[in-house]
C-alpha cells in the first residue's frame, strides 16, 4: 500500500502502549503499519518516557525505517509540547528532562519545570504540541497574545530553526479554525508549521 499522504509525510507525534493507559500499539505495531503505508521514518513520542525506544529502534531497523525518537513533555502548567532528538546530546538532554518532570511528582505524573528549558534544549526539536500544547490551548482560548507569548517563548529556547507550531485537524469542532491560526501565527513569527496526527 503507498503512503496517502504522498511520500513526504512522517509521522512525528506518535505514542505508543509506553504511553500508559493512553497509547494502544506497541512500537513495533506502528512501524508495521508506518512501512505497509509507505513512510521511511518515524517517530515515537510517548508521554514523559523513552520506555519503548530499545524496541522501536530494532523494529525500525528491521523494517528499514528511519527511527526518530523523541517525547511528549508534560509541562509544569501541564500543557505538552512535543520534542525530537537530533543527536546523542538531544537524547541526553531528553532524557535529564524527562527526569526533572518526574522528580517530586506522584507515580505516573509529571510537571517539568519551565526554567529546565533554559538549559537542555541542545539537540532537540520543538514541536509546540497538541491541543494541550502551550501555543494551541491559549488559541481555543481565544488568547492570540498568550499563544504568541509561549511561541515566541519556545523560540528563545530552541532558536527559530529547531522550533516549530504543530498543527493537527482531528475533526473536533474547531479544528479548522485553530489550525488556520497556528499555520498564520507561524507565517508571523517566521518559524515553519509541521503537521502532525497525535497518533495513540
Amino acid at each position: 500500500m503507498t503512503n496517502p499522504w504522498g511520500n513526504d509525510y512522517i509521522e512525528l507525534h506518535c505514542q505508543s502502549c509506553y504511553s500508559l493507559c493512553d497509547g494502544a500499539s506497541t512500537p513495533a505495531e506502528l512501524v508495521a503499519r508506518a512501512a505497509d503505508i509507505g513512510m521511511d521514518a518515524l517517530a515515537l513520542t510517548d508521554h514523559d518516557a523513552v520506555y519503548g525506544a530499545p524496541l522501536f529502534v530494532a523494529a525500525a531497523r528491521a523494517r528499514g525505517i528511519h527511527p526518530i525518537l523523541g517525547a511528549e513533555l508534560t509541562l509544569a502548567d501541564q500543557t505538552h509540547i512535543t520534542l525530537l532528538v537530533e543527536h546523542a546530546a538531544g537524547w541526553r538532554n531528553l532524557c535529564r528532562l524527562i527526569s526533572l518532570a518526574r522528580r517530586d511528582q506522584p507515580k505516573g505524573q509529571a510537571a517539568l519545570p519551565l526554567a529546565a528549558l533554559d538549559s537542555f534544549t541542545d539537540g532537540l526539536i520543538c514541536l509546540t504540541g497538541c491541543r494541550q500544547g502551550p501555543v494551541a490551548a491559549p488559541l481555543r482560548r481565544l488568547d492570540a497574545a498568550g499563544a504568541q507569548r509561549a511561541a515566541i517563548w519556545l523560540r528563545e529556547r530552541f532558536g527559530s530553526e529547531r522550533t516549530f507550531i504543530e498543527v493537527q485537524h482531528h475533526l473536533h469542532p474547531g479544528d479548522t479554525i485553530l489550525a488556520r491560526r497556528l499555520s498564520d501565527l507561524a507565517r508571523h513569527l517566521g518559524v515553519r508549521a509541521v503537521v502532525t496526527n497525535n497518533v495513540h
